[in-house]
């Protein structure tokens, strides 16, 4: 039975090695101290992220998220990270179980536009992203480790 929940200090270990197998299929390298900060410090009680769940399937953590908050003005949008399947559980509506989950909490938090970067060699997640109805947004900064960004405003 798939259950999503708020990722605890114990997952962080599971969640790191998670992260860093799913980039390296797409042949990325982890960035825990840069780009990938924010979900590498999920669970851990220095976090900043506003939200923080994982799945898990038979009592293993197969899939996570995060979203860190805008540092702007408008504290109604954030920024999904480290969106991250277990390739053995890809194909089994974890992804969609995992950003639904973090698309209410989104909402019932009050924020209004969610945000996030991928690449466009992520076929899969881009189909889940535009089924749940996330727009293209412009693309991001070179610098930003993605290619293809985009935005839901929560109603």
């Amino acid at each position: 039975m798939l259950v999503v929940r708020s990722a605890g200090e114990a997952d962080n270990q599971q969640i790191r090695k998670l992260v860093q197998a799913s980039l390296a299929s797409f042949k990325l390298v982890v960035e825990f101290d840069g780009l990938d900060a924010a979900i590498g410090s999920a669970g851990l009680p220095a976090s900043k992220n506003l939200i923080e769940l994982v799945a898990e399937l038979d009592q293993q953590v197969c899939g996570c998220i995060a979203l860190e908050a805008f540092e702007t003005v408008n504290a109604q949008e954030a920024k999904v990270f480290g969106f991250h399947v277990d390739h053995r559980y890809r194909g089994k509506g974890i992804g969609r179980s995992l950003l639904m989950a973090l698309m209410s909490e989104a909402k019932l938090r009050g924020l209004k536009t969610l945000h996030l970067d991928t690449w466009d060699s992520m076929h899969s997640a881009i189909r889940l992203y535009e089924s749940l109805g996330w727009m293209p947004a412009p693309d991001p900064a070179p610098e930003s480790g993605a290619n293809r960004s985009y935005v839901f405003t929560i109603s």
